[in-house]
């Protein structure tokens, strides 16, 4: 980072976020990526649009609220009204826009979470002003209705009744350039969520899975790392070809570096029983382009919605 990013607090040197612009973001090797949207008690007709802020990986401290941390990108959704009904039976069922926005998040935003039990009818969140809705775009994440994984919480993965769940990035600013896209798999181990990520040619770059246990039949929880909670699941940027880890360039206290993947926080129990919010911490592999960055920020939208939404609407 450069040097005029930086602020001296006595004898402590801070990171001053910066808006995640796509030439900052080949400069990152992690993020933060956090609901902005409580999901507690909210399905239904009274399910909303969920929203996201994005903030500075380095910047986050094990043990602290991610939704505290002062963002450098924002992202809102727009999905249809009876799309947004259905999303806690059929999970990654719904056209989804998810519209990334550089700078903090606009505190219109953070409006919603103090209404309950009340119905958005408009694609977009009703309390976002039309200026912030439209303003410093950087990528859309969009697909199209497909089907869901689930059916009614039954696992129904198979591309029977159309294309299973994906996320295509977009440049706005480039006639809308598909930089690339994450597709959901189906194969016999249904129970392990897996995707593929392909650059904008098509081509297969990574593949994106937990790790498995009961001869692969079964995802296989963690229970360590400090950025971690308990009893969650990593997902892991994969070799398309071998299935062995990516590295990135992310490290931790004392200088281990991590695995590039998309791994689950622990937000706290405020945040874990009364808002339901989730939080990804997201690694790049090593050397790759600010375009496949943009493409792996969709692919942790869309574990969201097809994996973690689903589990929350079945608690909720």
């Amino acid at each position: 980072m450069d040097g005029d990013d930086d602020v001296v607090v006595g004898s402590k040197m801070l990171l001053v976020p910066q808006p995640l612009t796509m030439d900052r973001l080949e400069q990152r090797n992690e993020l933060i990526v956090a609901q902005s949207t409580s999901q507690c008690c909210r399905k239904g007709c009274c399910q909303p649009s969920i929203n996201w802020l994005i903030a500075e990986g380095n910047n986050y401290e094990p043990g602290t609220n991610p939704f505290a941390l002062d963002s450098v990108g924002w992202i809102h959704e727009e999905s249809d009204f009876l799309g947004r009904c259905c999303s806690g039976c059929a999970a990654g069922y719904r056209r989804i826009k998810y519209v990334q926005h550089v700078g903090p998040t606009p505190s219109s935003l953070m409006n919603e979470n103090t209404q309950w039990c009340t119905c958005q009818c408009d694609e977009y969140p009703k309390d976002l002003s039309e200026l912030d809705r439209t303003s410093n775009i950087v990528l859309v994440h969009e697909k199209n209705s497909s089907c869901g994984v689930y059916c009614c919480w039954i696992p129904c993965v198979c591309d029977c009744c159309g294309t299973l769940p994906y996320l295509e990035t977009k440049d706005p600013l480039d006639d809308n350039r598909v930089l690339g896209r994450t597709q959901y798999v189906c194969d016999a181990c249904f129970f392990v969520p897996k995707y593929d990520i392909l650059d904008g040619t098509g081509t297969i770059k990574y593949r994106l899975r937990p790790d498995t246990c009961i001869l692969g039949l079964c995802v296989q929880c963690r229970c360590d790392g400090k950025k971690g909670k308990c009893f969650r699941v990593p997902f892991y940027l994969r070799d398309p070809h071998t299935q062995q880890h990516l590295p990135s360039d992310a490290t931790v206290a004392g200088g281990r570096t991590l695995a590039a993947m998309i791994d689950v926080l622990w937000t706290g129990w405020i945040n874990a029983c009364c808002s339901a919010k989730n939080a990804y911490h997201v690694t790049f592999p090593t050397n790759i382009s600010s375009d496949e960055k943009a493409v792996l920020i969709g692919s942790t939208l869309l574990v969201d919605v097809t994996v973690f939404e689903q589990q929350d609407n079945n608690d909720n």
